[in-house]
């Protein structure tokens, strides 16, 4: 019995008066240890997060054309993801300034084997500015127009950088030549701009 009970104090089950008004060393660790380190709380928060990208490459200057998949309204995506139908996409390339058609679907106006998905940190707000319609009355391909907002081709200044694209070549997804839009002439802004990353699934064209 006075081998259990010496045991028992031993490992600290019981204690005398005078060890319990001492400081005993706590069992718990310090809120120190569970605390991230304020340099590195700065080193996170300047990483940005990257989100997948459609990186199409300029049909004249070849350079990379990054659009976020999601402000697309997943038009490249499966048909139960899609916020929108089309078989390609309008875009102009920041570069060179050249308007195109854009295409991840294999025989569409503007296909590439060269376009992929990329992850990219985003880079301004990108919109579906508009639905161009072609040159041909049966053609029910209608080309939605996507553009993307940053600090210098906002949506107050649009107006004076878009007559000065090259509109030459764009086509629907089927080839078909679409005309610049009516908007580019009007004194009035242009207010249709729609933001998918916002809207449900729905089916437009």
């Amino acid at each position: 019995m006075n081998i259990l009970r010496a045991f028992k104090e031993q490992i600290g089950i019981y204690s005398s008066p005078d060890q319990t008004n001492r400081k005993q060393p706590s069992l718990v660790p310090p809120k120190e240890i569970f605390e991230v380190p304020t340099r590195q709380e700065e080193v996170s928060s300047a990483v940005q997060a990257e989100v997948p990208h459609c990186c199409f490459y300029c049909t004249w200057c070849e350079s990379p054309i990054l659009l976020p998949h999601d402000s697309l309204g997943f038009t490249f995506g499966g048909p139960m993801i899609r916020k929108i139908e089309a078989r390609a996409i309008g875009t102009v390339c920041p570069s060179c300034g050249r308007v195109g058609t854009y295409s991840f679907f294999r025989g569409c106006q503007g296909y590439n084997t060269r376009h992929r998905f990329v992850p990219s940190p985003l880079n301004g707000r990108t919109v579906l500015l508009d639905w161009l319609p072609c040159d041909e009355n049966t053609c029910v391909f209608k080309l939605p127009f996507f553009l993307t907002y940053d600090q210098d081709l906002t949506e107050a200044n649009l107006k004076e950088w878009a007559p000065k694209w090259l509109w030459d070549d764009l086509a629907c997804s089927v080839g078909h030549p679409v005309q610049p839009p009516h908007w580019l002439f009007e004194f009035r802004p242009h207010r249709a701009a729609l933001d998918l990353t916002r809207a449900g699934v729905q089916r437009l064209r």
